[in-house]
């Protein structure tokens, strides 16, 4: 394991003057590991956020092992060393955005983030982490697909993946998503359970067995409560309903297949528990705007349509560095 990298100065040029805080998304994507899939990058100079979609793993950031599982959210530290070790037998699909939290207006945006010493923008003048968060260093925080920091976070690694990208856009996701992150730390330093116990219970089975499609009146019987609670559950602590956030679920699912595979649609419908394939396209356009094919073939890792720098394929060449956060 490569030991942790010593901290540097968080703006880095040695006499420039101290920046502002004035936030920048510069890089956004989807990362599906392989098993086996290990690899270390030796110096991120950003602010990521890391989340784990579906599947599981480990990670090391400076020298400390985190666990990784469905719905975890890592807010990680600038001049992180960081190896990836998923799950042998279920590696995770995560989304990643990185932040940098100091980027000095009127400097010019560049829509990268630097992995190693002496690449673009490595200690670049322009960047700096300002102390975001204080003295955090690796956060984790519970996040689902239907809270709006989920959503805001979908919505950046679109932008970045499907447009052309803009400094306007880059900097006014920059503040929307360090104030959404602020705001989450704040409340989990005053709220130490987000959800009752009743509701995480149901959203770890959902998240364990959404593939048998679980019914209301199931998860009522697993927690002895009845069809009208488990509704009230879903509804005021996430905003959707209970079959609802089961079908958000199993797209989350079926999206990720759809990037990592090359499995039959009609097959990644049945994985992810919807049996009938023109009922799981129909479903499919209706949640994503796209048909499970028009998916595959605008985002997918064995597309020939030329892939954005932000997303990087199941297994890409060798040639190519690996870099999710």
């Amino acid at each position: 394991m490569p030991s942790a990298r010593k901290p540097r100065r968080p703006n880095s040029a040695d006499g420039a003057a101290p920046i502002e805080f004035a936030p920048a998304v510069c890089r956004a994507g989807l990362f599906q590991f392989a098993p086996q899939q290990r690899f270390t990058n030796g110096c991120v100079q950003s602010r990521a956020l890391f989340w784990c979609r579906s599947g599981r793993g480990r990670f090391v950031v400076n020298g400390v092992t985190h666990e990784l599982e469905p719905n975890d959210l890592y807010v990680l530290p600038w001049n992180r060393c960081i190896t990836y070790l998923p799950s042998e037998d279920e590696p995770m699909f995560t989304a990643h955005v990185h932040l940098v939290p100091c980027y000095r207006p009127g400097s010019r945006w560049a829509a990268t983030v630097p992995h190693e010493a002496g690449e673009a923008e490595f200690d670049s003048a322009d960047r700096g982490d300002g102390g975001w968060l204080g003295s955090i260093g690796v956060l984790r925080l519970h996040l689902t697909a239907q809270e709006r920091l989920g959503r805001l976070i979908d919505y950046g690694v679109n932008w970045y993946l499907e447009s052309d990208r803009g400094e306007r856009e880059a900097r006014a996701l920059g503040t929307l998503l360090t104030a959404e992150v602020a705001q989450r730390v704040a409340d989990s330093r005053t709220r130490p359970q987000e959800y009752p116990e009743e509701l995480r219970r149901l959203l770890v089975h959902v998240d364990r067995g959404f593939q048998l499609g679980p019914t209301v009146a199931d998860l009522g019987r697993l927690i002895g409560r009845s069809r009208s609670h488990v509704l009230k559950l879903f509804r005021r602590h996430l905003g959707v309903s209970a079959k609802e956030h089961i079908v958000r679920r199993q797209l989350a699912e079926a999206r990720a297949l759809l990037l990592s595979s090359t499995l039959p649609v009609g097959e990644v419908g049945s994985k992810v528990g919807q049996a009938d394939p023109y009922h799981f396209s129909k479903l499919f356009r209706r949640h994503v705007g796209l048909s499970p094919r028009e998916f595959r073939e605008r985002n997918g890792p064995f597309s020939s349509r030329p892939r954005p720098s932000g997303h990087v394929a199941l297994l890409p060449p060798a040639s190519r560095p690996l870099r999710p956060a």
